[in-house]
């Protein structure tokens, strides 16, 4: 059943498990954060496109927060389930609203040995000074966290992001994922 749910368009990707710093400053959205805070409810983070965004996000609940020293809100959100959007439309105030509906939860999938190079990528992206201590419990033997974290953390354009995000098969994630370092890797030997 589709819940109406606000919509943060951002230029990034976020999966279910996913951590998010966030630092809010537009009236929309701190208005939507304090109704989301006070109602206990949740919003979806999704991927900006030109003038629009995509319509598949991922559900947030805010974790945390605090007054930032530049005067912003820092929120802290935790990525729960993926939505498909649709019906979109905005408030008065610019923001946007969509029916959300829940789609179904990967299955879970053990890391086979061939990624066995993908693993160790993430553990030493752990150790990165932007990185470090978001994630205290990524379960490297799972083929769904393994695609996400690395999807989220790794420098490759949204719209291949986006396209990891709405695969439905996680070992088919991680391929698509081994080449995506490949490429990385070429272009680091070019420069």
């Amino acid at each position: 059943m589709a819940v109406i749910k606000p919509i943060f368009p951002l230029p990034l990707v976020v999966f279910p498990g996913g951590r998010l710093q966030l630092q809010v400053f537009e009236a929309r959205y701190l208005d939507m954060i304090k109704k989301c805070m006070r109602d206990a409810s949740n919003f979806v983070v999704t991927m900006s496109r030109n003038q629009g965004f995509v319509d598949q996000g991922c559900e947030v609940s805010i974790r945390d927060f605090d007054q930032l020293s530049n005067g912003l809100l820092g929120i802290l959100v935790i990525g729960e389930t993926k939505q498909q959007l649709s019906n979109l439309r905005t408030q008065e105030d610019g923001l946007w609203l969509a029916e959300a509906n829940e789609i179904d939860k990967e299955p879970s999938v053990g890391v086979a040995e061939d990624f066995s190079g993908l693993v160790e990528l993430l553990k030493s992206l752990q150790i990165h000074p932007a990185v470090r201590g978001l994630y205290t419990d990524i379960d490297y033997t799972d083929a769904n966290e393994l695609g996400a974290r690395l999807t989220e953390l790794l420098p490759i354009e949204n719209e291949k992001k986006q396209d990891f995000f709405e695969m439905t098969d996680p070992l088919l994630r991680l391929a698509g994922l081994e080449q995506e370092v490949v490429k990385l890797q070429i272009r680091g030997c070019d420069t």
